[in-house]
């Protein structure tokens, strides 16, 4: 067996330690894909839509959130992702599963900033399992 010499094991174990804490900032959460417009609550940017025919009058409340965010979206708005009411922006908005999946309740997997304030998304899945999209 071959001794490591020990001008090596510093730089080992802070590549280690680097593989430890990318891998640790990776989290997976439930909540609502939304956007930035309305962060939390679709209330009062809804009726706004619906005045300017952008959503349906007659639209279900269920899928409320989902033609709210959407429209917010094509107005300027960015996906956001809500979590027990904390807010996170979203890094890579070319995500696909962000547009099938907005307004909907999810389980999001990501990679998370170091100040916790935003998460690049790698896996979205409807909260109940269904619908997976994996990357």
């Amino acid at each position: 067996m071959k001794r490591v010499p020990m001008a090596m094991i510093p730089g080992f174990a802070a590549a280690l330690l680097m593989v430890f804490s990318a891998s640790a900032a990776e989290k997976t959460l439930t909540g609502k894909i939304s956007d930035s417009m309305c962060g939390a609550s679709h209330a009062k940017m809804l009726e706004g839509h619906k005045k300017q025919g952008e959503v349906s009058k007659e639209v279900k409340s269920q899928e409320a959130d989902r033609e709210c965010t959407l429209a917010c979206v094509k107005a300027g708005g960015k996906y956001v992702f809500v979590s027990q009411g904390k807010v996170y922006e979203i890094q890579n908005q070319d995500d696909p599963s962000l547009n099938e999946h907005a307004g909907h309740t999810v389980k999001l997997t990501g990679e998370m900033s170091s100040d916790g304030k935003s998460i690049t998304v790698s896996k979205v899945e409807m909260a109940g399992g269904k619908g997976a999209q994996k990357k």
